[in-house]
């Protein structure tokens, strides 16, 4: 994989606040932002929610090495949605399990509230037979209560907020990844693209010494728009699971 253009017009920037213009373009968008960065900042994630709200189609890459994950204050968290499913059928053998315990848990109580006073009043000891009754179903409730918490009414999925790759870093002991996504890559409405060292991160965009290129050149915009494409869709590159990440992201209620 590799895109190379020649003679391409450009305006070039280096130094502290190479963002600033980008993040101006990014924020004006009016149909989409295409963002390729390694690493990224929470807040900045934030951006990107917000004009996903607004309509605007967002495609993200980026690697595992992105700060941290966790956290229901995490912005980068959001872009996961939790999908809970009912099993209909499960559900309707789990209640009547529940209900079957009941029954058998009130006729013990019952039972043993019936022979305790007779087996005093009364001195007689064949009234003390009627406990292997009550022994029977207390096992016998015991098999209900384990088949009711090993019937999964709940599952999980889950979708992603807007399109995103995370790409599993070769430094995080992948044996299969030798290439780390370490471009920085920002498309504008297909129109505006940008090119240089600064990643998506607070320091990035504002207090780095970075250098980045702006190019409106139709041709070249329309080279780095293929050349994005060509990472999302074909790169072969492995890939964190949605739906692992989903699960540890997220609390998943006892069925």
């Amino acid at each position: 994989m590799g895109t190379f253009y020649n003679n391409a017009v450009c305006d070039i920037y280096m130094g502290k606040g190479a963002g600033a213009k980008l993040m101006q373009d990014i924020r004006n968008a009016k149909k989409n932002v295409k963002i390729v960065s390694p690493y990224l900042s929470p807040f900045l994630i934030k951006e990107l929610i917000t004009l996903h709200s607004k309509g605007i189609n967002i495609k993200l890459i980026t690697s595992d090495e992105i700060e941290d994950f966790y956290g229901y204050e995490k912005n980068i968290h959001k872009l996961i949605i939790q999908n809970k499913h009912i099993d209909e059928e499960a559900k309707e053998k789990r209640d009547n399990l529940e209900s079957l315990s009941g029954t058998l848990l009130f006729a013990m109580i019952g039972l043993a509230i019936v022979l305790f006073p007779l087996l005093y009043l009364l001195k007689d000891l064949k009234y003390a037979l009627g406990f292997i009754v009550v022994i029977l179903m207390f096992f016998a409730r015991d098999q209900v209560v384990k088949k009711i918490k090993n019937t999964k009414v709940y599952h999980y999925t889950y979708k992603q907020l807007f399109p995103f790759k995370v790409f599993v870093s070769p430094n995080n002991g992948n044996s299969f990844n030798k290439t780390f996504i370490h471009s920085k890559i920002y498309v504008i409405d297909d129109e505006i693209a940008y090119l240089g060292s600064l990643n998506f991160t607070g320091s990035g965009v504002k207090e780095n010494h970075e250098t980045r290129i702006r190019t409106t050149d139709i041709n070249a915009v329309h080279k780095i728009i293929e050349e994005v494409k060509e990472l999302f869709f074909n790169s072969n590159l492995a890939e964190r699971d949605i739906q692992f990440w989903g699960s540890q992201l997220y609390e998943e209620l006892e069925n």
